[in-house]
């Protein structure tokens, strides 16, 4: 089947040198009319540089696709004819067409959203469909609206990645030969030919767009090699079911889809949280608003060069595209064994990749539980969160371990006055329902536990007066009880501090703002953890500007520990070794120091130039009556 290398040669000579030629061309005209792109905070380029460079990448790729049908058809699955190119032109034109316009004149995102539909209509319309998802034939209205998903997904994947030197026409290139892997495993000879020419001229255009570009891909090229890949990658789906059939497509695709989930999911938690904002207040982001926190922005912030950080987005892809070509080979011997590194690999993109969403999310979970909209609904949330776990798990206590029969919700209807009423009576009159547990203590928790267990030992008791010869019954409800429904009443109400201190944390390990200030807190004692505690209550709505970097402690038998969440770093005679290695711009005194160490550590601020401060608590008489 791919012995006649010399189309697959020809295809790919005729995209390379076709894009090759034609780009200075199109550089030329763009410079001559004022197509330029022009810098600023979101593009890194230093110089006015030409756009609308993808034209080029067009018609290479048009072209090789013309050279390709030329050759016999023979023996040619995959879906490449002059059928599938007949329906694949009008849709790639109608892109064109979008794209100059964007890149000559802006359009709005909702219009650029909508050629984009125009075009996935096109080609849902000229036959390409999913087919067989997961092992199922998937009705005809359901396979056309996930085939215009999938290309219009794919499409603003490349799109929104667009945005360094070489970045997208890089990841093309990868994910181009990542696919040809694909097919070549699945036996789809027709599928490499559109592929091998986008390759080509992808790799043409990379002469003139790599780092220092020339010309950029513009929309124009961006979405259109989205829609070549989109369209082409259907074709995975056909030949494997279940997990493979999603994942293969989106791991050779990898690094743009991410982004794009990335950037989804940042700007819609950002929107709920400002949509309280009133109009005008410039407070209102959109999901489809641009921001400066793409992948490759987050890693200029790093301090790496353009170059570098292509080529480590482009490393990344093609290392997703290894693996996907590994499960597309052992997906029955190591099936396993892949999945389970899937699950390493979101684990270390949300890790490291995704702090800034994790955190607007806590953020937006925090605002949202301290803040609710219905009081009313806040007052009735846990006394049924509460019921429905009592009685679900003496549902699951019944249903696993005693005799099933006919009449068992009527069994299991008379026995909950006896293992629910005295717990949720004993809640009620306990002082849980009218506490604020976004405010609680840890003494709160205890009392909720003992509570819960008083209550279970109350129904256990009258379970036994009733039935003393069930006892083994009882003794496993107790137990299921005990062990399902308590914990789940406990995590509705530390929830909420969970979330907080998650929140707390990704901001210290990982703030965007390269200007935050750095600072170590003196005094790891109590005076520390009230600090600490009043802070983490307005932080993690607020965010203030301050990172802890740790805590400096005379007490040598705290140095190196952990103490509210923190590393203890050393002691003040540390601390001119700790200031260079970790940064350090401020001092936080949160302890009560003698004369000595007060002007030892004023010193040691001026000397290294260091933001010194004091952390105050104190009771302070007003006067009164009394006199």
């Amino acid at each position: 089947m791919f012995g006649d290398f010399d189309k697959y040669i020809t295809v790919f000579l005729t995209a390379l040198v076709v894009t090759y030629l034609l780009t200075p061309l199109v550089r030329e005209l763009a410079c001559r009319y004022g197509v330029m792109d022009l810098p600023d905070e979101r593009r890194p380029h230093k110089h006015p540089t030409a756009r609308g460079g993808g034209l080029a990448v067009v018609l290479g790729v048009n072209a090789a696709c013309l050279v390709a049908l030329a050759f016999p058809a023979g023996n040619r699955p995959g879906g490449f004819d002059l059928h599938w190119w007949l329906g694949f032109a009008p849709a790639s034109l109608v892109l064109l067409v979008v794209g100059l316009v964007d890149d000559i004149h802006g359009l709005r995102p909702w219009k650029k959203l909508a050629g984009q539909t125009i075009a996935a209509v096109l080609i849902c319309l000229s036959g390409t469909r999913f087919g067989k998802l997961f092992g199922f034939e998937l009705p005809p209205v359901l396979d056309g609206i996930l085939v215009v998903v999938w290309i219009v997904a794919v499409i603003n994947a490349f799109n929104l990645i667009d945005g360094l030197d070489g970045l997208a026409s890089g990841l093309a290139v990868i994910s181009a030969t990542g696919l040809c892997g694909i097919f070549v495993l699945g036996h789809l000879s027709g599928a490499i030919l559109v592929l091998v020419a986008l390759a080509g001229a992808c790799l043409a255009f990379l002469r003139y767009n790599f780092h220092p570009a020339t010309i950029f891909l513009g929309d124009t090229g961006s979405m259109f090699i989205g829609l070549v890949l989109g369209v082409v990658a259907l074709q995975s789906f056909t030949k494997n079911t279940f997990i493979l059939s999603l994942a293969i497509p989106m791991l050779v695709l990898g690094v743009p889809i991410f982004d794009t989930l990335l950037a989804i999911w940042r700007r819609s938690v950002r929107r709920v949280v400002n949509g309280q904002e009133p109009v005008g207040t410039g407070k209102r982001p959109g999901i489809m608003q641009a921001d400066l926190e793409h992948l490759h922005h987050r890693l200029l912030k790093s301090g790496l060069s353009t170059r570098r950080v292509a080529m480590i987005l482009c490393i990344m892809n093609g290392g997703l595209v290894g693996f996907g070509l590994l499960m597309a080979t052992f997906q029955s011997h190591a099936y396993g064994f892949f999945l389970l590194a899937l699950l390493a690999i979101v684990y270390v993109l949300l890790r490291r990749m995704a702090v800034i969403e994790l955190r607007d999310t806590g953020k937006m979970l925090l605002t949202g539980l301290r803040r609710p909209t219905h009081s009313q609904l806040k007052a009735l949330a846990y006394p049924v969160w509460d019921m429905v776990c009592l009685a679900g798990t003496l549902g699951i206590a019944m249903w696993i371990f005693e005799p099933q029969n006919v009449a068992f919700w009527h069994a299991w209807f008379l026995d909950l006055p006896v293992w629910v009423t005295p717990t949720f009576s004993l809640l009620a009159l306990s002082r849980t329902y009218v506490t604020v547990w976004t405010r609680a203590r840890v003494l709160d928790v205890l009392m909720l536990l003992f509570t819960l267990q008083a209550g279970l030992l109350l129904s256990l008791g009258i379970a036994l007066l009733i039935d003393p010869y069930n006892a083994p019954n009882w003794l496993l409800r107790v137990l299921v009880i005990g062990a399902l429904g308590h914990p789940a009443i406990i995590s509705a109400r530390v929830f909420y501090q969970c979330i907080e201190e998650i929140v707390l944390f990704l901001k210290s390990t990982s703030d965007p703002n390269a200007d935050t200030e750095r600072v170590v807190l003196y005094g790891a004692g109590g005076r520390c953890q009230l600090f600490l505690r009043k802070r983490s209550f307005k932080d993690a709505l607020s965010f203030d500007s301050r990172t802890i970097v740790g805590l400096i402690d005379d007490e040598p038998t705290l140095h190196f520990n952990w103490v509210c969440g923190h590393r203890v770093l050393g002691g003040l005679r540390d601390l001119p070794q700790l200031i260079p290695r970790h940064h350090i711009t401020g001092i936080v005194i949160t302890a009560t120091l003698k004369p000595e160490a007060r002007a030892a550590v004023q010193e040691l601020a001026r000397q290294h130039h260091l933001h010194l401060s004091e952390w105050c608590f104190e009771n302070r008489n007003l006067g009164g009556g009394l006199v």
